[in-house]
């Protein structure tokens, strides 16, 4: 199983848009995706899928709902498993509830392929967990400097307090590939000056969505793009996207399975 978690700097760059995208443009190609809304306390893959929860992680924890009631059926190929929405008690998960999850998802009868983590913005504890217990870590950013500082700030905080060491960078609302080639010289950049003295640290560009008001437009109709708007120029950058994650997760081997990730999770020094 390939374990892939998307993060971004700061909130409103598209992260959950595309990782909603990347997870349907897998189960086009066959394959079967696990999509875990850990964007805890702010969940809304569900609205951007067009799906409505029965039940979320809350009611796990209180144990008045069991993880099959919680599934939820997303595109062909992907399964949804919802967090919760205005929920402050999920925005710090204890080690107990982890082993709770742990323990559902190990007990699930369903073969996944790539488990996909939507984790929040920014550098709290979940966040940074989730992160870094993932065999990939996918940055989102788009041009503005905000975005692109706060990019750089999740990679630094990542690489020199959790241990990660690949990031593989996507370039989100780019006027045109240049721009995105010039978003990650920028990044890479500062991190070549200020992190070289952390060994084996890598940030790949794995690529860049062009700006497309369809993008917009899918989530107002809450359809995700590469359905409702196959052909779209994001929508292409999204295939070409998922065509290099393919191609890099068939090159590297697999570092473990689900409960693996699981026991790192529990393993890292925040949680």
């Amino acid at each position: 199983m390939q374990i892939f978690s998307i993060t971004s700097g700061k909130g409103g760059v598209g992260k959950t848009s595309l990782i909603c995208n990347i997870a349907a443009r897998l189960g086009q190609l066959g394959k079967q995706v696990l999509l875990i809304d850990a964007d805890l306390g702010l969940a809304n893959v569900d609205i951007l899928m067009g799906v409505t929860p029965r039940a979320t992680l809350e009611q796990l924890f209180s144990g008045q709902k069991t993880l099959e009631d919680i599934l939820l059926p997303g595109p062909p190929g992907v399964t949804i498993l919802p967090s919760g929405s205005g929920v402050k008690e999920l925005t710090h998960l204890s080690d107990a509830q982890i082993m709770t999850l742990m323990t559902a998802l190990d007990e699930l009868d369903r073969p996944f392929d790539v488990l996909l983590i939507d984790t929040g913005a920014g550098i709290g504890k979940n966040v940074l967990d989730f992160n870094a217990a993932a065999q990939d870590v996918l940055v989102v950013t788009n041009p503005e400097p905000t975005a692109i500082t706060d990019a750089y700030a999740i990679i630094k905080v990542l690489a020199r307090d959790n241990g990660v060491r690949r990031f593989q960078l996507i370039v989100n609302s780019v006027q045109s590939p240049r721009q995105g080639i010039e978003v990650y010289r920028t990044i890479t950049t500062v991190a070549d000056k200020h992190m070289a003295d952390i060994p084996g640290l890598n940030v790949e560009y794995l690529g860049h969505v062009l700006r497309d008001e369809n993008v917009s437009r899918a989530v107002l109709e809450r359809k995700l793009l590469v359905v409702g708007h196959p052909e779209s120029a994001a929508s292409l950058c999204i295939h070409d996207l998922v065509d290099r994650l393919l191609e890099g997760s068939a090159d590297a081997m697999p570092t473990g399975n689900m409960q693996f990730f699981w026991k790192r999770l529990l393993q890292q020094p925040s949680a």
